[in-house]
């Protein structure tokens, strides 16, 4: 592996743990010291269906930011890969390719849809969610690392 290509996997990493500590931390609004008074003998409707709601897990935001930066870090490592005389080993991609903005697409599409059902993953299960989104993450990430890899080989 080249000089350049550890410094850009290095680069990679460094901006995905960032995003991640960045996002794991609570903010003040999360934080509650204690409750407020009650003043009514009841709380009303609102009230009720906010406590109903339990709170996001603070690694999503950060995993959600690293999974786009991820899918435009595949995006342009795909197209350099190809650029340098690789093929795309996936079938299903492969068609796509030929169309710049139809990978796009497909990029932002995948990410959206990731998006969508880890939202809802952590209202049933926020380990799962959590796990789920390191995984996508971690195999991205990999995806991203073999593109830069590849490009680097068929250029000698």
């Amino acid at each position: 592996m080249t000089v350049l290509m550890r410094g850009r996997l290095l680069w990679v990493a460094s901006i995905v743990a960032i995003l991640f500590l960045f996002a794991a931390r609570p903010s003040a609004e999360s934080r509650v010291d204690e409750p407020p008074p009650a003043i009514l003998s009841s709380p009303p409707a609102a009230a009720t269906d906010a406590a109903k709601t339990p709170d996001r897990p603070a690694p999503l935001l950060g995993l959600y930011v690293s999974l786009a930066t991820l899918q435009a870090l595949d995006f342009a490592s795909t197209r350099t890969a190809l650029n340098a005389g690789g093929v795309e080993g996936n079938p299903l991609v492969a068609p796509l390719l030929a169309s710049p903005i139809g990978f796009l697409a497909l990029k932002a599409g995948i990410t959206g849809a990731t998006i969508y059902v880890s939202e809802r993953l952590w209202k049933k299960n926020r380990r799962a969610a959590v796990l789920t989104m390191i995984g996508l993450n971690a195999g991205y990430a990999a995806v991203v690392g073999h593109n830069y890899r590849v490009a680097a080989s068929q250029r000698r």
